[in-house]
């Protein structure tokens, strides 16, 4: 701010100036050349003030831009727990798998609805559904750093948990609020490579389009959007996934 006053005050004083050396152009001697010049001065001064503000918009627009995407991250992360809420009440199935079913308990909120490599994964005890909910209730609160943090603890302590491959997707989710992309890809591709048939796949598909996307790889970014369309078309991420590439320049 004092660089741009200091400009204008400059301005200020050539453009008081300059009608005063052109008026004294005949009394005190002063030349045509020198006036010319000054108005030149003059003119040069206001180009280059007004490419500053040109600037400082352009500044203030990206600043804008940014403030606006982290609050849209902030109302998507709300969104999907609304959604992950709502869907875990009216489910009225526990999911099956081969060594038993798991209910889905309200508190957990997030228990796999498909088969998910039922042979390896180990049910959800009831020291594993506690540390996932405290884990999810930092989510809710919006304690997002501690609730990364508990859910990377969850993911060592339970690497082969029915609940883990929720606590990949939502590792996801945080790390793109906060800012972290690069790892947001890893915990997504690991619900996806590693936990096939889990129903965060279309999700964590779909996200890696946004995370793309947030880094600037738009190619990868369009693939994983087509690919959530294609592959889950009856899916809310599908949904989410056209819109998005409907807005994409």
């Amino acid at each position: 701010m004092s660089f741009r006053l200091a400009i204008g005050s400059t301005v200020l004083v050539l453009t008081l100036s300059a009608p005063t050396a052109l008026a004294a152009d005949n009394s005190s001697g002063i030349s045509s050349s020198v006036a010319a010049d000054l108005l030149y001065q003059l003119e040069t001064m206001q180009q280059e003030v007004s490419q500053l503000r040109g600037q400082v918009e352009r500044q203030q627009y990206e600043l804008d831009k940014m403030k606006a995407l982290q609050k849209d991250r902030y109302i998507d992360l709300d969104k999907r727990i609304a959604e992950a809420m709502t869907q875990a009440r009216k489910s009225a199935a526990p999911a099956q798998t081969i060594s038993g079913s798991v209910e889905q308990d309200d508190a957990t909120n997030m228990v796999a609805s498909a088969p998910v490599r039922a042979a390896e994964l180990d049910p959800a005890s009831d020291e594993a559904k506690q540390a996932y909910d405290a884990a999810y209730q930092l989510i809710k609160d919006k304690q997002f750093e501690q609730a990364q943090q508990a859910f990377r603890e969850f993911v060592k302590a339970h690497p082969n948990n029915v609940l883990t491959g929720n606590s990949h997707y939502w590792l996801g989710e945080l790390a793109l609020v906060l800012g972290n992309q690069g790892e947001a890809l890893l915990q997504f591709k690991t619900v996806i490579d590693s936990f096939a048939g889990h129903s965060k796949v279309s999700d964590a598909t779909y996200k890696l389009g946004i995370a793309n996307d947030q880094m600037g790889n738009q190619t990868l970014a369009r693939d994983y959007f087509n690919r959530t369309i294609e592959n889950f078309p009856d899916s809310n991420a599908a949904k989410l996934a056209t819109n998005y590439l409907n807005n994409m320049k």
